[in-house]
């Protein structure tokens, strides 16, 4: 029972569950004694009743044929003296009683009729009947005496076994189980980090209690232990929520949500709409909030010298920003959300504002009361002045990028005059004077035309290394397969002339500027061209694999190949492996080609075939990518 109300101990309560065992068992074990000595009363009394028949019946039989009512009277008499019989009566054939002893029964029990017959002159005659009457209560009187005295003697024996069993179990079980209950009532107010020892005052003993002793003793360690962790805990996260570098609020919402919770009916489902027309409630929310603790991070956030000076002015944090995302924390407690991240804004107590992320993180455990809230403020004013001078700069840069392509394409256009003018000068000189001058002043004229050439063509390289730039076309579904026709068909006379073989591969769709990336195959293909074996005719072939949301193309050939150690250098701007009286060209045709790659957000290198010649491969964005702008890095081929 309850403090301050009489309580039945264990021994007391385990005696009185076998005390009402016991009389339960003994009224079972009674009953059945009782039902067996009532068959038994019974089967005595039909005994009787056969008894009757042999030794009394033909007595009176022959007494009622003889008329001799006192002989007749006696044999009654010592029939209804045998026990349990309550009835005996003798009547003629008529129905007339001739003799009684007895009374009748108010409930029978047995009951029998004899006839009574005499044989005279060779025939049966009824003479009467002999009825005799067992009742019940003479039957059962002498059962229920003997039952109730077996019950007497029963009940008797169990309250001294009980009462016995109980001075036995007493000390057993109640002293060593308040010596345990006392000990755990002292570990309330024990120190947790070395909790007192479980003393036994009985004399010990190898059993249960034993075994209960040797489990407190394991839990004392074991309590002692957890607490020093649980110390150690607190003390290395109070630590880490001390010295973090980001300000961290550690608080109370459970006001708040109360306060949601009681206005629901009002608000109705829309909380947002309400907060717009009522913002003052947000207001009200936010005066609800307690604040538990802060850091130091949140002091040197806010310029404030002290905790209590922080907390004693949080109104003057407050800005419109603090307020949104305020607002945005009282929806998350609204549909139930346990984390959010939102920007807003804090003023310091200086008045400089601040720029934050705010996290606000709802820790395991205290979901349904909010009473414990961490919210996390990060400091992005300074990565949020960088972004804006980042966006400057790259306005600027864009514009200077703008500007440097106007200068390329006015400068393309200025030089292609002169250098076509020396070109062809230089040629008609050549032509003019053939024949008249010396073969060293002709070998000059050669130089200058083939220089003024070679200057002709590095002009228009750079020109189309300018437009491979250029993004001005929006990016398109191309068919690579049919592209690769077209190219094959501008370069048929080459192909002729060197008795080529070009073969192809299915070739997916991609995602591209179709002229550039036909400038792209052009260049691939005419360099597998140009850079055959002396005496071979060169074999190319192009082939392609989707991975996906990328393709990956590969120009492989049986050329010369390009040394591994060169292969970076071959893309960049005017890097020449060969010199040109061997291989004509400016040198910028792969530097093309790796802007155009870059252009579609691709990758661009070579390989060498372990058979010989070059592998080049690239990547360029499939024709569904959902983003085209980044083709991504290749796996393997």
């Amino acid at each position: 029972m309850g403090a301050g109300g009489s309580r039945i101990s264990l021994a007391h309560q385990m005696i009185l569950r076998l005390g009402l065992a016991g009389v339960v068992i003994v009224l079972a074990v009674t009953g059945a004694l009782l039902a067996l000595d009532y068959q038994l009363a019974r089967a005595r009394a039909g005994e009787r009743l056969v008894q009757v028949e042999k030794s009394y019946l033909p007595g009176i039989a022959e007494n009622v044929w003889l008329d001799d009512r006192e002989r007749l009277g006696l044999l009654v008499m010592g029939i209804d003296s045998l026990p349990a019989v309550s009835l005996v009566e003798v009547r003629d054939p008529g129905g007339a009683p001739l003799a009684t002893a007895g009374a009748t029964p108010a409930v029978d029990a047995l009951e029998r009729v004899y006839p009574l017959v005499r044989t005279y002159l060779g025939q049966q005659r009824d003479i009467g009947t002999l009825r005799v009457v067992i009742g019940r209560d003479e039957l059962t009187r002498p059962v229920l005496q003997r039952a109730w005295m077996v019950l007497l003697a029963s009940l008797v024996l169990v309250g001294g076994l009980l009462t016995v069993l109980f001075h036995l179990v007493a000390p057993l079980v109640t002293r060593p189980l308040e010596e345990m209950a006392a000990y755990a009532r002292s570990l309330a107010a024990a120190d947790l980090t070395n909790p007192p020892a479980l003393e036994r005052g009985r004399g010990g003993g190898d059993d249960e209690f034993a075994d209960l002793a040797i489990a407190f003793g394991e839990m004392r360690r074991a309590i002692r232990l957890s607490y020093q962790a649980l110390q150690d805990s607190e003390a290395r996260h109070r630590m880490l929520f001390t010295a973090s570098p980001v300000s961290l609020w550690e608080e109370d919402f459970s006001a708040v949500k109360t306060m949601l919770d009681q206005a629901r009916p009002i608000i109705g489902a829309d909380l947002d709409a309400y907060l717009a027309a009522n913002p003052a409630f947000a207001d009200a929310a936010a005066a609800r909030v307690r604040v538990i603790d802060v850091n130091t991070a949140t002091l040197a956030l806010h310029r404030a010298p002290d905790r209590e000076a922080l907390l004693g002015a949080l109104d003057r944090t407050f800005t419109p920003g603090s307020r949104d995302a305020f607002r945005r924390q009282l929806l998350a407690i609204w549909h139930g959300e346990r984390e959010l991240s939102v920007e807003g804004e804090v003023r310091a107590l200086d008045g400089e504002r601040r720029d934050v992320v705010v996290h606000w993180v709802v820790p395991e455990g205290h979901g349904a009361t909010l009473d414990r809230v961490i919210v996390a403020l990060e400091d992005i004013t300074d990565r949020r002045a960088m972004e804006q001078s980042l966006a400057m700069a790259v306005k600027e840069l864009q514009q200077s990028n703008r500007e440097l392509e106007r200068f390329h394409f006015a400068a393309f256009h200025d030089l292609q005059e002169p250098v076509r003018g020396i070109v062809s000068f230089a040629q008609l000189l050549r032509r003019h004077l053939h024949g008249t001058i010396d073969a060293e002043t002709e070998e000059f004229l050669r130089y200058l035309v083939a220089a003024a050439e070679r200057m002709q063509g590095q002009v228009e390289g750079l020109q189309g290394y300018a437009r491979a730039g250029t993004d001005a076309r929006p990016l398109m579904p191309v068919d690579m397969e049919a592209l690769l026709a077209e190219v094959r068909a501008a370069l048929a006379d080459i192909i002729l002339r060197s008795h080529a073989e070009v073969e192809s591969g299915p070739l997916p769709a991609v995602r591209g500027d179709r002229e550039q990336l036909a400038d792209l195959l052009r260049q691939l293909l005419g360099n597998a061209l140009k850079f055959a074996r002396p005496g071979a005719p060169p074999r190319v072939r192009v082939t392609a694999r989707d991975d996906g949301d990328t393709v990956l193309f590969v120009v492989e050939d049986d050329g010369i190949g390009v040394d591994p150690v060169f292969k970076d250098e071959i893309f960049q701007m005017f890097k020449r492996l060969h010199g040109p009286d061997r291989y004509p060209g400016a040198g910028i045709g792969l530097a093309i080609c790796r802007r155009i790659v870059a252009r579609h957000g691709g990758r661009i290198w070579v390989e060498p075939r372990p058979e010989g010649g070059s592998r080049f491969c690239f990547t360029l964005p499939a024709a569904d990518a959902e983003n085209p702008g980044d083709a991504g890095a290749p796996r393997g081929f």
